[in-house]
């Protein structure tokens, strides 16, 4: 600072109650620009070398994970404001008050910030390595931990820029927490929602959700602390509470999205009276269809060779046999995966068709597997083309779907 000032005081004509204004604002910018540099080194020397020692005790997942949420930048800028600290009496004057104090302060600031950010990246990295694993869940402590911080850095922040000790803010604080919690319950509740639907990645702008409880099925539109904006298929809008996404269920359908792949989960109701057993007529015919064919021949193979190894006689009671309900469940599955619109590369992308507990409607044939578009239209255009096939081939196997008998049923059997 006095450096400045006497190379300041050399200039001529300049007047000399800006002597010393002058030389501190320079110095301040001097520092500044110290302080940046400084920055620019130490996270660079931390990301190049310091990150090789995590490597040479061969911890590749904490390397990976450190690096991926920028711990060593982090780190980098922790050393740039330890060096700030130390540096601040230099270059910062107590002459000219107000930007003594304003120096003061904005360094305050940064390094508090920069400790901030080091204890978030950390969090990240043990999040990113731990939070998923089901023998060590510390995803919910983590995000504790998190909120913890948060609160003591605008308790710090607070502090520093109201020039009072941290306990009086938090005596101050506990004396008006009755009253904030009455009057500004819901922004409270929003917030805190709001915290934990942004760091979880629950909700965007954009992403179709259903919400029952609130009669919202649509696109989000806007996302504030106390509410989120629905815009639903028949365009009317519905205003849900943020905390409401957080303390009730709602389903994000995003997922749905980013796969590029949506579900059918559909069941035709069989007539539970049309169940029986394969004739060798209708054995025959069945032969005749691709998709069957080598089922068919496999299976009577089989059959045949239990039966005779067990003595059974032609008694279809006895010993193994094909039912037109089995098979027409086979000939439902290969349908699905002759089909090219079904996915099938992802073992996720379950497929299968499975018999579900009888009811009085019948028995329940359920299609579950996934078809490779999200469009609405077209999803249900290609659901309904494979139940019009199902639905069309049943009278080939011997099988009738089960429907409540219609006036145009009972107006049959009077005649």
């Amino acid at each position: 600072m006095e450096f400045i000032l006497s190379y300041i005081q050399k200039i001529p004509n300049y007047p000399a109650h800006y002597h010393t204004l002058t030389a501190q604002i320079v110095s301040a910018i001097v520092f500044v620009l110290i302080l940046y540099g400084f920055a620019r080194i130490s996270t660079w020397f931390c990301n190049n070398y310091l990150s090789r020692l995590v490597k040479l005790l061969k911890a590749e997942k904490w390397f990976k994970a450190l690096t991926e949420h920028k711990f060593f930048t982090a780190l980098g800028v922790v050393i740039a404001a330890m060096v700030a600290i130390n540096l601040h009496p230099i270059f910062i004057s107590e002459h000219i008050t107000w930007l003594a104090t304003l120096m003061a302060k904005a360094t305050g600031m940064f390094v508090l910030f920069s400790f901030s950010y080091l204890g978030f990246t950390f969090l990240n990295a043990l999040d990113r390595l731990y939070g998923r694993n089901p023998k060590i869940p510390i995803k919910g402590l983590v995000q504790v931990f998190k909120i913890i911080l948060f609160l003591i850095t605008g308790l710090f922040l607070i502090s520093l820029l109201l020039g009072r000790k941290p306990l009086y803010i938090i005596t101050g604080l506990s004396a008006l927490a009755a009253v904030f919690s009455l009057i500004f319950k819901d922004p409270i509740l929003g917030f805190a929602a709001s915290i934990q639907l942004t760091m979880n990645n629950l909700i965007k702008i954009g992403d179709w959700i259903t919400v029952d409880s609130a009669g919202a099925d649509g696109n989000i539109l806007d996302i504030s602390l106390t509410s989120v904006r629905v815009q639903n298929f028949d365009m009317t809008i519905v205003s849900v509470p943020t905390y409401d996404l957080i303390s009730k269920p709602f389903k994000n359908w995003n997922g749905m999205y980013v796969a590029k792949a949506r579900r059918i989960q559909r069941s035709i109701l069989i007539d539970v009276d049309t169940v029986k057993f394969l004739d060798k007529e209708m054995l025959s015919r069945l032969k005749k269809i691709e998709l069957l064919k080598d089922y068919l021949a496999n299976k009577e193979k089989e059959i045949t060779e239990f039966n005779a190894a067990h003595n059974v006689h032609e008694n279809v009671i006895n010993g193994r046999h094909l039912t037109n309900l089995g098979t027409f469940r086979h000939y439902a599955e290969e349908y699905l995966k002759s089909r090219p619109y079904i996915t099938q590369a992802d073992p996720a992308f379950t497929l299968m068709v499975r018999q579900l507990p009888p009811d009085e409607m019948g028995i329940p044939l359920e299609v579950y597997c996934f078809v490779n578009t999200t469009v609405w239209t077209t999803y249900e255009a290609l659901q309904a083309d494979i139940f019009d096939h199902l639905l069309a081939v049943l009278p080939e196997f011997g099988l009738y779907a089960y429907q409540q008998p219609s006036g145009r049923n009972l107006a049959k059997l009077v005649k």
